[in-house]
């Protein structure tokens, strides 16, 4: 099942509630959004002075302007934005996030990982419960990761204050700010910008140092030096005492705790502190690329969960047709009595009855009607006092049927 909304102009502002997988992909020339979904009464769409408001209740397909900007409110489900050119702003997703060809995002939370490629503008993570996945980035600033990342090709600044697992780092052109991570840092062609502390080793290649820094590592640190970057002074201290020194000419290996080495007319100073070894090697892999092939981390996947929402949702969906269903029997059942004693209220001879004549007394309230001792069920004249009460709406079907079995017991 499709919907289509035609819209009043191509720059939307779309606001998205998903509570299953979604796939947005940006369209050229096109005034219309349309949602691809299973069945209809799971999605709404509805359009106000530019602006549009999307909710869809299970997984759906999302074509939009390329030049609509999105705020998506709460993902349940996975997220796939592609080719959107406008501000994207996202407040949570629950699954992972993909993001391709978009132009500036900032995102909250993932509960999944978020893999973003060819953003031509600012990338902004609050918080990634998984992994961290970005190529080809015009800039990245990103708080918290669970997981892993990998960072290749970040044209401006990149930043990632702190995450759970290792990260793996190749061409990035602003300052690099990697603070903390809890496994492992392996970078090509990096400009580091600030101090770096990981649980792990550290290894780096062709990296340049920005300004004076401290790289800490619960394991070994491997520093191979670029051929341009020759006045730099290294202060080393390694608990394993093992220190290797094969850069611009030198060739040593030492076995103590601290040395300093100065290359060129020295200055810089750049600490580095090992759990285990220290090298400074010449850079003779300039050309490697360590990282690989990422096609396969920017593929949708329906999370787990988003799953689990899409078959209690259906499951809802079954039930509420099938008590609409009964109710509609129930209801039909009743009318038909109604009927019934109303045709039996009409063939009462009306030709004996004396004509009223004005009283002077106060009429007194009918009494209750009562059941004979040791009768059970409701009679007839109880039967017709219902029916009457649910033709005026004073009571609904379910109460009628209540005080049926009620007087049946």
């Amino acid at each position: 099942m499709t919907h289509v909304l035609e819209l009043a102009s191509d720059d939307p502002i779309i606001y998205l509630k998903a509570y299953g997988g979604v796939q947005i992909k940006g369209v050229e020339n096109t005034t219309t959004i349309a949602c691809e979904i299973a069945a209809p009464q799971l999605a709404t769409l509805i359009e106000e002075d530019g602006h549009v408001y999307v909710t869809v209740n299970a997984s759906c397909h999302l074509t939009v302007p390329v030049k609509s900007s999105i705020t998506i409110e709460r993902g349940m489900g996975s997220v796939l934005i592609e080719g959107v050119q406008n501000p994207i702003n996202i407040e949570k997703v629950l699954g992972n996030l993909v993001l391709l060809g978009v132009g500036q995002a900032v995102v909250g939370k993932v509960g999944g990982n978020l893999s973003a490629r060819n953003v031509s503008g600012l990338l902004r993570a609050d918080k990634i419960a998984g992994s961290l996945t970005v190529e080809d980035a015009q800039a990245l600033i990103c708080g918290k990761v669970g997981g892993n990342c990998v960072l290749r090709q970040i044209h401006a600044e990149a930043q990632v204050d702190k995450a759970g697992g290792s990260c793996r780092a190749q061409d990035i052109f602003g300052e690099a700010i990697l603070a903390r991570f809890g496994g492992s840092i392996k970078a090509k062609g990096v400009n580091l910008g600030a101090d770096l502390k990981v649980g792990g080793s550290i290894e780096l290649f062709d990296c340049r140092f920005a300004r004076d820094l401290r790289l800490a590592a619960g394991g070994n640190i491997l520093v191979a030096l670029p051929e341009d970057q020759t006045d730099l002074t290294f202060v080393i201290n390694s608990s394993g005492q093992k220190i290797k020194i094969q850069a611009k000419g030198e060739d040593l290996k030492l076995r103590r705790y601290a040395h300093t080495q100065e290359f060129g007319e020295g200055g810089q100073p750049i600490e580095l502190s090992a759990g285990g070894s220290v090298s400074l090697i010449d850079d003779s892999r300039s050309d490697e690329n360590f990282i690989g092939d990422l096609s396969d981390r920017f593929s949708f996947e329906e999370s787990a969960f988003s799953e689990m929402v899409q078959e209690r949702i259906e499951s809802a969906t079954r039930r509420a047709e099938a008590k609409v269903k009964a109710a509609e029997i129930r209801l039909s059942q009743i009318q038909d009595r109604v009927e019934k004693f109303r045709e039996i209220d009409l063939d009462v001879d009306l030709g004996n009855e004396a004509p009223e004549t004005p009283s002077t007394f106060t009429k007194q309230p009918v009494p209750p009607v009562r059941r004979l001792a040791g009768k059970k069920g409701a009679t007839g004249e109880e039967r017709l006092m219902i029916l009457n009460m649910l033709e005026k709406g004073t009571i609904n079907v379910d109460e009628a049927e209540a005080l049926f079995k009620a007087m049946e017991s």
